[in-house]
Formats: structure tokens, sequence, C-alpha cells
């Protein structure tokens, strides 16, 4: 379920299941949905239109996204209307990805978002995009990278408890006219301290579990094998076989949507299948007698 960004967040993550430390690869991936929210300055009087975020759902607001339309007069004689989004630390040591100008970077789905990327810690103000209107339309200049895009991802930096966190909000921001308008979709983070998250990875809260077992199959085999079969709309699958001491017997990938899990020489007991993809995880028991 969606939440609204109004009120206070909840995570929305489903946990991939871990078997003494072997877990989906995602698994550390907090995501929150949340029901699109659209910020539109529109001249407001006391300067500014803001939202809130916090990306780790502990109460306390981590950045400030915000939007501007104002007008003045340049030299007390030339008309000048203003509009801007802007994105903002909110606590002392957060920061937003920039590029050489200080503007933020407009990131694409799948872009690393780690400590190679240059931070800007200033709560001033990392502006998205500007969009000046000089002399009624006589002039006109924008600035910035998120000039009228869709699905874009701002890359987020944030501490938390003493440690670094690592995460990413998307988001439409408005071209020209409207570059003060902007809609905040979804944000996530990396619950590993210090561990990169790529723009847009929602970990396994991708697909629910029920969707999961519709499209990943466990087929008990006459050779002593189990057949795992994978639908096609799963991507990327790694199949892990853990003993319930923590061993990993079997690893690889699915091929061609299928993966069959050797039982032939194992130990009597109960071991995990655990098969991660890109969308989510599932684990299931398997017992050799």
């Amino acid at each position: 379920m969606k939440k609204e960004l109004r009120e206070k967040l909840v995570k929305y993550a489903s946990a991939a299941a871990a078997v003494s430390g072997v877990a989906g690869v995602n698994a550390q991936i907090v995501y929150t949905d949340v029901t699109d929210l659209t910020i539109d300055d529109d001249h407001n009087a006391n300067g500014f239109s803001l939202v809130g975020l916090d990306l780790n759902n502990d109460m306390t607001y981590d950045f400030i996204l915000g939007s501007r339309d104002t007008s003045y007069l340049y030299q007390g004689t030339t008309p000048v209307d203003l509009k801007w989004s802007l994105a903002a630390p909110y606590s002392s040591g957060n920061a937003i990805a920039i590029d050489s100008s200080s503007y933020a970077l407009a990131l694409n789905n799948g872009n690393n978002i780690d400590n190679t990327l240059n931070w800007s810690t200033g709560t001033n103000s990392a502006r998205m995009n500007i969009w000046i209107n000089v002399a009624s339309g006589a002039n006109s200049y924008s600035y910035g990278n998120w000039n009228g895009v869709t699905d874009k991802y701002l890359g987020l930096r944030f501490q938390a408890g003493g440690s670094t966190y690592y995460g990413w909000v998307r988001l439409d921001v408005g071209g020209t006219t409207s570059a003060d308008v902007f809609t905040v979709k979804d944000y996530a983070y990396n619950s590993t301290a210090d561990a990169a998250i790529n723009a847009g990875d929602m970990g396994t809260a991708g697909l629910a579990d029920a969707d999961l077992d519709a499209l990943v199959h466990f087929i008990n085999q006459a050779n002593n094998t189990v057949l795992v079969k994978v639908n096609g709309e799963l991507t990327n699958g790694v199949v892990n076989v853990v003993s319930t001491s923590g061993q990993l017997v079997q690893t690889g990938k699915v091929d061609n949507g299928t993966f069959v899990v050797n039982m032939n020489g194992l130990t009597a007991g109960v071991y995990m299948i655990n098969v991660t993809f890109e969308e989510g995880a599932i684990t299931k028991k398997m017992y050799v007698h």
C-alpha cells in the first residue's frame, strides 16, 4: 500500500529470507512507496513551498525539497520571473549528489550512488533546476540538470547513529515555465552503512511473496535433484543452497529459466534453497534423507 507523504511514512519493504547469514542480494534495501505528491509554489508569499523527506523513517527529516515562483524588478526597472526547484540537506552532515557546477545530479535508473560522487553538505540548497524569464520573455535562461525531466533520481547521503547511508528519491520536475513544479514518487536507502545503492533499486519490495510463489517453482525429480523453474519475468536469478549450520553447499546462476539442485552426496538434514532476483527473493526448505 502506498503512503501519503504528508503523513509520517512507514517502511515499505518485503524482507528476503535470511538463512545463517545468506540473504537476498537486495535484502538490505529499505524502499518506501508514496502516493505521488506534486509541489507547485504558485507565488507563495512565504517564499518557498517545501516537503520533507525522512528516508529511514525515524521521525526526523533528512532532506528538504522545495519550489519557488517569484517576480521582482531587476535594477528597479526590468521585470523578472524566477522559478526553480531545489533540494537541500535538513540535518548536519547529510548531502546531495552534485555536478561540477554544484547543481544536483539527475541520475538514471541503475546509476551507482556511493562515495565516488561529488557531494554537497551545504544546508542552503543544491539547485535542481532554475528558469529565469527576463523582461516578459525577451530573454530566458535555464540552468541545472532537472529541466523537464521524468523519472530521474536524486542521489542522497545521510547520517544516522554515527554511520553513513546512501539512498535516492525519484522525481519528475517541470521545464521552462513550470520549473517550480515537481512530483515525489518514491525513495529508498541501503540500510548497510557505507554501502552503495543503485538509483531505482527497490530491494525485495519489487514483488510480494505471493507473486514470487507464482513465478518460481521447486520440482522434485526422480534422480535425487530439485528443479528450480523460473518464469521469464524474473531477472538475474542466483541460487544458494545452505545447510542449517550455515554452510553454503551449492551456488549458481539461473540459466534459461532453470537451475538444478543436486542432493546427491549431501548429509541427511534440512537445507534452504534461497533464490534471489533483481525483483525479490524466495526461500524453500529441502529435506535430504
